[in-house]
């Protein structure tokens, strides 16, 4: 199944199909700043009404009150160790169509408390691990089986040689690895009512906010110099300021005429992965004991700008004022750190989102995934991603040496697809179909009789490239289908974790 948990692994992809033609594969996940916040790194998204078990015979099953599940997988490979954050939210997102907004935010306390509020007065709190239920709302969060499935390294070679890249047996990559997880059960009678009697269709889609420690911190402090230049460096520290904002400093040591140059320089001006302080050169004063603090002459010689594109890679800049010293740019990398500090670059604001499994890891190029990830306006969605949306569907249809094949033509495909939501309509039973059912239905056109969504044992390459590369026509399978573990019959229905 591919899903945003692959995202280490096809960061970077180059996807050559076929003819020689260049496409760039990615999932959305991977930006920057998703990456280096693993908390806030969302993985899958699945939406679902009755229990999935009971479409798959109904033994065991929970009998619940008919409501929406809404589950939200986040950090990766996680362990018994990972904790949610209490500096990041998690937006769960809803369009009915009526065209009601609704909304539903979960975050956690240091002491591993998850609160969930949305509408009318939905709310629900409860210890990580525990399973609590309030009037019309349930919820828990914590450690889970990565419910994803996927053959990644056929998937891998996939992006040279097309569909003969596939064949049995598939290695499930995500077999025994763990994530975090936020489940919720919403009762369909607490949402509001749909455009038709018998349809009440969802629109859903996640997103990660960072409201609280974001920004450069600490662990950033330490020697950092370029390779190629070595012999000259910088020392930077980001240190707390009880008075005020944190500050960062600098020292440079380098040259200036065959003489040893230092430059210093403190300031507040830190924002996300960038800080920029005022640098002065000193002079006036004696060694040792004869030192005299009022003969120290400080002499303003520009500015030096830093981005950090990770904790171990950046870049700086100087601009130099009234100075003999000339401007200049370059890489750096990380010399030394502090034993035993952590380093993590976090961004502030929106930093993922997560929708349907099939758009943002073969269809969005590398150098936009930091926008697709902060993008938090669905009307705006089609306009910013539509043409390399269609380039990539137009690339993926020659997979299987049959240009033209695919289930719809990439120009009509591209808007669904640039819609990136899950549709789930809580007014269907779960009657089979897949994740995308509700939306190839409306293509046709005819009516849907199913819930659609997607449930965590539905497998998804197979309907995703199916669809793209030969209309289904033949089958497209990786030959991994379920997952490694079963899933539970109750909720939250994730497996137990590893």
């Amino acid at each position: 199944m591919i899903t945003k948990t692959m995202k280490s692994i096809l960061r970077g992809w180059p996807v050559v199909l076929l003819l020689g033609t260049a496409l760039q594969a990615s999932d959305h996940g991977d930006s920057t700043a998703a990456a280096n916040d693993p908390v806030a790194d969302l993985l899958d998204l699945y939406a679902f009404g009755e229990p999935f078990c009971q479409a798959q015979g109904g033994v065991g099953c929970e009998q619940p009150p008919e409501e929406l599940i809404l589950a939200l997988t986040v950090h990766r490979d996680a362990t018994g160790a990972s904790r949610f954050s209490s500096g990041v939210v998690y937006h769960f997102y809803i369009e009915n169509d009526s065209g009601q907004d609704l909304q539903i935010d979960c975050s956690f306390s240091a002491e591993q408390v998850v609160s969930c509020s949305g509408w009318n007065g939905l709310s629900v709190e409860a210890p990580v691990g525990q399973v609590v239920v309030n009037g019309d709302i349930r919820v828990f969060a914590g450690l889970r089986d990565d419910p994803s499935f996927l053959d990644t390294e056929a998937l891998q070679e996939f992006a040279e040689v097309g569909v003969l890249a596939f064949s049995p047996p598939g290695v499930d990559h995500f077999a025994g690895r763990n994530v975090l997880a936020i489940v919720l059960g919403i009762q369909t009678d607490a949402f509001p009512a749909g455009a038709a009697p018998d349809h009440n269709l969802l629109k859903v889609w996640a997103a990660s906010e960072r409201t609280e420690g974001a920004g450069l911190n600490g662990g950033f402090t330490g020697s950092w110099y370029n390779p190629e230049l070595n012999g000259q460096g910088w020392v930077v520290e980001v240190a707390s300021n009880p008075a005020g904002p944190d500050q960062f400093v600098v020292y440079f040591y380098g040259y200036e005429n065959g003489e040893q140059l230092w430059l210093i320089g403190s300031g507040p001006d830190i924002e996300d992965n960038m800080a920029t302080v005022e640098v002065v050169r000193t002079s006036g004063a004696d060694w040792g004991n004869a030192f005299v603090s009022d003969d120290v002459t400080l002499e303003t010689v520009g500015t030096m700008s830093f981005e950090f594109s990770d904790c171990n890679t950046g870049s700086v800049e100087f601009t130099p004022g009234d100075t003999s010293l000339s401007a200049f740019s370059t890489n750096i990398v990380r010399l030394t750190n502090i034993s035993g500090r952590d380093c993590q670059l976090l961004a502030g604001g929106q930093v993922d989102r997560v929708g349907r499994p099939g758009t943002s890891y073969l269809m969005i190029p590398e150098e936009m995934w930091g926008n697709y990830n902060t993008s938090s306006d669905p009307d705006t969605w089609l306009l910013a991603f539509g043409d390399e949306i269609e380039s990539a569907l137009q690339l993926l249809d020659t997979a299987d040496g049959d240009p033209e094949n695919g289930f719809y033509d990439p120009q009509t495909l591209a808007p669904v697809f640039a819609d990136d939501r899950l549709q789930v309509d809580i007014q269907k039973g779960q009657t089979g179909g897949n994740y995308f059912s509700i939306e190839s239905s409306a293509l046709v056109p005819q009516d849907w009789n199913i819930a659609a969504g997607r449930r965590p044992s539905e497998d998804v390459i197979d309907p995703t490239l199916g669809m793209v590369v030969s209309a289904w026509d033949p089958w497209v399978t990786d030959y991994v289908d379920a997952n490694d573990v079963p899933f539970l019959q109750a909720f939250p229905f994730l497996a137990e974790p590893h």
